[in-house]
């Protein structure tokens, strides 16, 4: 399936709407000032204008091809947590970039705001997109991230170098093997198929989630938005990799806990009979999730108690009503 393309100034014009749609896009010319010949002058300018003096990266042998993932008994991983300030971790990539078996390294998630200067902000932070957004960048040599999904709607920049997307989207996850949801690489639950050489005897559903993935290029200068839940896998395929990446929720989600909601009904709703779990299924599909409009047909619109005229008000009372059962 080949993703559309639009412009940034397209996708902010009917942002409103991708998100609704909950529908991926590659977003051209996001920023038409980078480019490869931009790469040493941008790691410069970052290194010289980091406030904090220490950034966290992980680090994993020539052995792991660069796929940061778990130990062979799925609990713990294989690879380890160190600091460096960013110009030292800049070294370490550069001294990586020749050698035919290298050490990977990747500084994820860096929080932009606390550790650049208001000048850097100002020159690699859309203003727009910024806006009620947790900005994070990402720096790294080459890379193969898992497929995961995030909490936050996310638009992803390729600040330099070149990154592969696959992505797939959330009903494909019975077909994705995921792994320990208490036991995760970066907080939340990662798929065990290695999206660049999947093995199809270990996990043979994976070639039904194959049949709705989606692969995309994204080079410096252009970017991707991800939805809300959409399994994505990132490989990142340069010397030194730099994205930026933008997170945020819609505004009447912000305080909403579904994932939480989730866990806690899993620790104890499986353990349940099977015609139980049978019967709830039915009820949360009937008032909670609620696919098909007919559900309420039948009801005057003032009757739709909690599912359509709740208030905010009304919203704030229930999660105490409920943090009082638990």
């Amino acid at each position: 399936m080949k993703l559309k393309e639009v412009t940034l100034e397209e996708f902010l014009a009917k942002k409103t709407e991708f998100v609704l749609q909950a529908q991926p896009v590659k977003i051209k010319n996001a920023y038409p000032q980078m480019g490869s010949n931009l790469l040493d002058n941008l790691c410069e300018e970052l290194a010289a204008n980091a406030k904090q003096s220490q950034i966290h990266y992980l680090t994993c042998g020539s052995e792991t091809a660069g796929r940061y993932f778990y130990n062979e008994q799925l609990n713990g991983f294989n690879f380890t947590v160190a600091s460096s300030s960013l110009a030292q971790f800049f070294s370490l990539l550069n001294a990586q970039s020749s050698k035919p078996n290298k050490q990977y390294y990747a500084a994820q998630a860096i929080p932009v705001e606390a550790v650049f200067s208001k000048q850097v902000m100002s020159e690699i932070c859309h203003p727009v997109l910024a806006n009620n957004a947790d900005v994070r960048m990402w720096i790294g040599n080459q890379c193969n991230t898992a497929a995961h999904f995030d909490f936050s709607e996310n638009v992803a920049i390729v600040l330099a170098g070149r990154r592969k997307f696959t992505l797939f989207p959330p009903e494909t996850i019975g077909d994705l093997y995921v792994g320990p949801i208490n036991c995760t690489p970066g907080g939340t639950p990662i798929s065990l198929v290695d999206v660049s050489a999947p093995d199809l005897q270990r996990f043979p559903r994976y070639a039904n989630a194959l049949e709705h993935a989606i692969e995309v290029d994204v080079d410096s200068g252009e970017g991707i938005y991800i939805p809300n839940l959409w399994w994505h896998s990132v490989q990142s395929l340069s010397d030194i990799n730099i994205l930026i990446n933008y997170w945020w929720k819609q505004e009447s989600t912000r305080q909403d806990k579904p994932f939480e909601s989730m866990l806690y009904l899993m620790s104890f709703m499986p353990s349940l009979p099977l015609e139980q779990r049978k019967a709830w299924q039915s009820f949360f599909n009937h008032f909670v999730f609620r696919t098909e409009d007919s559900s309420l047909a039948h009801l005057p619109t003032d009757l739709h108690d909690l599912s359509a005229n709740i208030t905010e008000e009304d919203r704030e009372k229930v999660r105490e009503w409920f943090k009082s059962l638990i």
